[in-house]
């Protein structure tokens, strides 16, 4: 019941386009760390000074390390960066189109991995019983197309 009111309590906060310090000072030490670990860079100045500075050390840790989330680029928008509004460029592997830049992108990326690991567990995708499926697969998904 505690963590479903805490999870509601930074559900409602992460509406709000910053968070102050007055608004963590209502959480208890799980949201504080919830909103230190996952949400920092929402913060104002103040709230994160306090949440830095936190009573508890799993909230002052999280504060520390917290990484903002990568944002991938697509594999078009690089290649069209990489061609810089020329038809074909010259590479180790030869002159290459727009195309040839994706395909040579693609061609070095993790995610052609995880796409073929989509694939095959896909196979699965119906078979009642194979637990979980569904959701790694959604997690695979969810890898593969921000960056396609």
């Amino acid at each position: 019941m505690l963590h479903q009111l805490r999870q509601q309590d930074v559900e409602q906060l992460l509406k709000k386009n910053m968070i102050t310090v007055n608004d963590i000072m209502g959480l208890d030490w799980g949201g504080r760390f919830a909103i230190a670990n996952r949400h920092f860079d929402k913060c104002d100045d103040a709230a994160k000074q306090a949440l830095l500075h936190d009573q508890h050390h799993a909230v002052r840790a999280a504060a520390s390390l917290f990484k903002p989330p990568v944002k991938f680029a697509r594999v078009s928008a690089v290649a069209l960066a990489i061609m810089d509004g020329k038809p074909n460029i010259g590479t180790l592997n030869g002159v290459k189109s727009l195309d040839g830049i994706e395909e040579m992108i693609i061609s070095t990326h993790p995610f052609a991995i995880l796409e073929a690991a989509e694939k095959f567990i896909s196979g699965f995708e119906d078979d009642t019983t194979q637990l979980g499926v569904s959701e790694l697969l959604a997690q695979l998904r969810a890898c593969i197309n921000p960056i396609r």
